[in-house]
């Protein structure tokens, strides 16, 4: 719109705020301004914002999120150069500059200062490879070198806690910014080294700005980290930090937390092949158990079908006494045949005696020899039988002995009571059935437990 149209007519806010827009956003595209942070306000959307004021003025100022990966978080209070441009946002008419750039005013200085000394240290070779000594696998205490009320102690502890439980730590606690920072660090790295006190030392503190950092880069640090016989491993500030500490330790690292990681490594690894070789072990001897308890299970299932065999059998076998018994009673009965026997002898020779006295007198002296011809036979007869009676009923008796005297060695060799002897165990809830795993009872229940010699009842409190 031409300036003369401007004057000659009346603009709505809108076209007012228009102006003013394109005005200063053509025109303020590049500044440069020095002030104080005043009402430093992070949003959740992750953007900045605050005042910069001096003694006479104050502007409201926005740093987007996209443009802080070169700064670091202001403080209320800190006095910065900011560079960016003026943004006028029609809809409200509020101005903000829009900071692209930002530092704490003298960094330039420090940076330069850096730099030469970097250059200077890399002229000596403090910076070569071959001179930085490897990070031990195996350690056994771990030193820190660091503020004790810090972030950086805190971070240690938590990772080393977590994945090396058993490492001993050595704190050396120092000022980690300041004056009398620089000295304060030197002087802990090498009381670490007088006193042999560590097999690795972490040198750090957590993240700040340029000047918070700088007494990492002094040269008392410097020189304490080289002439180190202790391997440093260098962790200051964020990832984006580089002291030149972290170019003459013999092991830089990003964060703190990365530094305890390092030195765990070897440690948690161990750990981790121990606990899945726990874990294996643990396994196959579950599997193994589980075997084990099956076949004796099968073991007592024999016994118990053995056991019901060997009553079933005894059953049948007679006693001593029985024996002794039958063998009376066929005694008796081959008493009594032989008693009836001399009657019917008795009476057939009475018989003819009364039939014939004359053939009985004549042949009497021929009849009597034959009588006790026959008499003596059958005597000898009855003792031949009684004889074979004899040694058939205790041929028997000892065959029933020795096959007894088998079946019971075998119920004993099956028996479970010989296997509870030897130390094993059978639990029973109260129904009688067997308790195989720990999921068969539940807390509350009651179970009886044999041993080889008794019984133990108790009451489940834990499942």
């Amino acid at each position: 719109m031409p300036g003369y149209d401007l004057l000659s007519r009346t603009l709505t806010v809108s076209e007012a705020n228009e102006i003013i827009h394109d005005t200063v956003e053509s025109l303020f595209y590049e500044l440069s301004i020095e002030g104080e942070i005043s009402g430093f306000r992070p949003a959740s959307s992750g953007h900045w914002y605050f005042t910069l004021k001096d003694k006479g003025a104050a502007l409201d100022a926005a740093v987007f999120r996209s443009a802080q990966y070169s700064m670091v978080m202001p403080d209320d209070g800190d006095l910065v150069i900011a560079k960016g441009s003026l943004s006028f946002y029609a809809k409200t008419g509020k101005l903000t500059f829009m900071v692209r750039e930002m530092k704490k005013k003298g960094e330039g200085d420090i940076l330069q200062i850096i730099e030469k000394r970097k250059e200077y240290y890399r002229s000596l070779g403090y910076f070569d490879e071959d001179r930085k000594k490897p990070i031990p696998e195996e350690i056994n205490t771990l030193g820190v070198v660091t503020s004790p009320t810090g972030a950086a102690i805190r971070d240690i502890l938590n990772i080393t806690r977590r994945r090396a439980p058993s490492l001993n730590i050595l704190l050396f606690p120092c000022t980690v910014q300041g004056d009398g920072a620089a000295e304060s660090i030197a002087m802990r790295i090498r009381e670490a080294n007088n006193f042999s006190a560590c097999d690795v030392l972490i040198v750090g503190r957590g993240g700040g700005s340029i000047e918070d950092l700088s007494c990492f880069s002094e040269p008392e640090v410097i020189e304490a980290v080289h002439n180190s016989e202790i391997p440093v491993i260098s962790a200051v500030g964020h990832e984006i930090d580089w002291p030149i500490s972290d170019y003459v330790a013999d092991r830089r690292a990003p964060t703190p937390s990365a530094a305890a990681e390092i030195v765990t490594e070897t440690i948690f690894r161990r750990r981790e092949r121990l606990e899945n070789a726990l874990f294996m072990m643990n396994s196959l001897m579950k599997e193994k158990l589980s075997s084990s308890f099956h076949r004796l299970s099968t073991a007592l299932h024999n016994a118990s079908a053995m056991e019901n065999k060997i009553l079933k059998y005894r059953s049948r076998i007679p006693s001593t006494e029985d024996l002794r018994k039958i063998l009376i009673l066929r005694m008796q009965n081959a008493s009594s045949s032989l008693a009836y026997a001399e009657e019917d002898i008795a009476e057939s020779m009475e018989g003819k005696i009364t039939g014939g006295k004359e053939r009985i007198t004549s042949s009497l002296s021929v009849s009597l020899d034959c009588l006790l011809r026959k008499k003596e036979k059958a005597e000898a007869e009855l003792r031949i039988v009684r004889k074979d009676a004899d040694s058939a009923i205790m041929r028997k008796m000892e065959m029933k002995r020795l096959r007894l005297s088998s079946v019971t060695k075998e119920n004993e060799a099956l028996s479970p009571l010989l296997i509870l002897k030897r130390g094993f165990t059978v639990t029973e809830k109260e129904d009688g059935s067997i308790v195989r795993k720990a999921s068969d009872v539940k807390p509350g229940d009651r179970i009886k437990t044999r041993t080889g010699d008794g019984e133990i009842t108790s009451s489940v409190i834990g499942g």
